[in-house]
């Protein structure tokens, strides 16, 4: 280590790590901020929203350059520290200050150090993810038919691009993604092509091309590396996530506004989340974490809350409930039904029976009735199906079945 530092100032080094250190408060209190402003501005539009969150995100950014450079103006003022013999007993509290910071100094190179190293680690994964972005952009495709092509310039038109674009179809992709500013190209999975209507492609499209309008390939660039910076400070990422979010809540309500059918849009959403289970989403149409936030939020947002309110809160159940099944589709169990345990009790009453069996297959399944009378009871090998039918049968007044 000390021969990586050796070429480095030591001034430098020093302004590297307390800025570090002092970003974790520094952040905290603009993270609390942010989140004032949000709760304040709960029913503001996403935009706006997103606009609060990346203007924390540069704050956090800006704070933490003038701490550095405040380091690095200082640097070269020697400070003599006082000796407690020669200080009243009211400047103790600066000697312990003092003595605080000599602490930290010792430290501070393996801090920068480590930080240096996680960093360098972080950018060569960022740069593998690029190379793998381009190869996704240029390989692996098929001819895009001519109708898309139509369809795709003509949405670009609606929401107001006018630069270069392009639509491609890829084999591999898993989900919709936006590669490139300059000459931002869309992906769309081939698969989309097969399984979805046209509607619902048009309306994934449109998400996309207001990825575009907004620039948020540019701008998911600088927050990327500004989370590698401070891929260690909890705060600064909590800020970032918000950013994330309301990204997607943004694109969302560009797409609603032009297509007019946030039903559509939610079921699209839905099944997007079922298509890509047990796959890591990309950034565009990604999180299946927030999914289930934007589907409720797409009917959250409908104007015309009375005259849907029926077909809405039975569209929203169903939609709901198979976007739950579908995030967590790799954490459903086996079914309870069919999982084979023994059991073997003595001198117990009927319910503490039922308690074994509940304890055994994940239940919570009661009697409605049985006497206190204390019971023998040996099973060997039965679904728990079946054995909680064997005790509320017995329960209902059927001794022999046990």
């Amino acid at each position: 280590m000390e021969n990586v530092v050796q070429f480095m100032q030591q001034d430098w080094i020093n302004s590297l790590g307390w800025m570090l250190l002092h970003s974790l408060w520094q952040h905290a209190l603009i993270a609390l901020s942010c989140a004032l402003i949000l709760a304040c501005y709960r029913h503001a539009s996403a935009n706006t929203r997103y606009l609060a969150a990346l203007a924390s995100l540069l704050l956090a950014l800006f704070t933490s350059a003038t701490t550095f450079y405040s380091y690095q103006k200082n640097s070269t003022n020697i400070v003599i520290h006082p000796t407690l013999a020669d200080e009243p007993l009211s400047q103790i509290e600066n000697s312990l200050h003092w003595g605080f910071v000599d602490f930290i100094n010792t430290y501070i190179n393996n801090i920068a150090f480590i930080w240096m190293l996680v960093v360098a680690a972080i950018g060569i994964k960022i740069l593998v993810d690029y190379r793998y972005s381009q190869y996704l952009k240029n390989d692996n495709l098929t001819t895009t038919p001519e109708k898309w092509n139509s369809i795709f310039m003509g949405l670009a038109r609606t929401i107001g691009i006018s630069r270069s674009i392009e639509l491609r179809i890829s084999l591999i992709t898993i989900s919709p993604c936006v590669i490139g500013h300059i000459k931002p190209v869309v992906l769309l999975p081939m698969k989309l092509l097969l399984c979805m209507s046209q509607e619902q492609i048009e309306a994934i499209l449109l998400h996309e091309l207001a990825h575009i309008r907004r620039q948020d390939y540019l701008l998911g660039i600088i927050q990327t590396l500004i989370k590698t910076l401070f891929f260690f400070n909890p705060f600064l990422l909590w800020i970032s996530s918000q950013i994330d979010k309301e990204r997607e809540h943004a694109c969302d309500d560009i797409a609603v506004t032009i297509n007019q059918n946030p039903m559509l849009f939610a079921n699209t959403l839905k099944e997007l989340a079922e298509m890509n289970t047990n796959k890591k989403i990309a950034m565009n149409i990604n999180h299946k974490n927030l999914l289930l936030q934007r589907v409720t939020r797409l009917f959250k947002t409908q104007k015309n809350e009375s005259a849907m309110k029926a077909g809405s809160t039975t569209g929203l159940a169903i939609l709901l409930s198979g976007l739950l099944i579908a995030i967590c589709a790799n954490a459903t169990p086996d079914k309870i039904d069919n999982k084979i345990i023994s059991l073997d009790v003595a001198k117990i009453s009927a319910h503490e029976v039922m308690k074994e069996v509940n304890k055994k297959c994940g239940t919570a399944e009661v009697l409605a009735k049985a006497d206190n009378d204390e019971i023998t009871l040996v099973l060997e090998d039965i679904s728990c199906k079946d054995a909680i039918k064997l005790l509320k049968d017995f329960a209902a007044g059927a001794p022999e079945s046990l």
